[in-house]
């Protein structure tokens, strides 16, 4: 059973490709949301340096420079297959070692996640594709969530911290 299991020692079918004269970049953005690609693209400086092609057409990769870092971004696919899929082609696109994935979530009980954001700190794992890029276990660490939940404090942005659950 695939929840039993993890293989790091055969080699693999398929493998992402390394372009060694992609454009390099300081992080990588995916992000799930037409409405939040229209008011960066419509709002900030952007420019189109790479893409990828799926079945269901190109996917634009843009960069964004802010204090001194340049950022990559793009519109993900709902879905771990199709949204790790894409973080794999990205490595023939552009050259990052830096991957954030901003999305959305929701919480069961409302009085703890209303007008804040979540932070996850381990990820209870109930889908498939995440026992391909780690060892089998019911959960998953996060590692950096102090670091986003230091920035959320500095900031005052109000937010609170806990496990979530993988479903895909």
């Amino acid at each position: 059973m695939i929840t039993d299991s993890f293989d790091n020692q055969s080699n693999a079918i398929i493998n992402p490709q390394l372009n060694e004269s992609a454009p390099i970049v300081d992080a990588c953005i995916l992000f799930f949301s037409n409405v939040i690609e229209k008011f960066i693209l419509e709002n900030y400086d952007c420019k189109k340096i790479a893409s990828f092609w799926f079945a269901t057409g190109e996917t634009p990769i843009y960069q964004i420079e802010y204090k001194g870092k340049k950022f990559a971004f793009y519109k993900t696919y709902v879905g771990a297959p199709a949204c790790v899929g894409t973080v794999e082609d990205t490595l023939s696109a552009i050259k990052t070692k830096e991957y954030i994935v901003f999305g959305g979530a929701g919480c069961l009980n409302k009085e703890i996640a209303h007008g804040k954001v979540m932070i996850p700190t381990s990820a209870y794992r109930d889908e498939g594709t995440s026992y391909h890029y780690a060892p089998a276990s019911d959960y998953i660490d996060i590692k950096n969530h102090n670091v986003v939940s230091d920035f959320m404090e500095k900031n005052k942005i109000p937010f609170a911290k806990g496990k979530t659950w993988t479903t895909d």
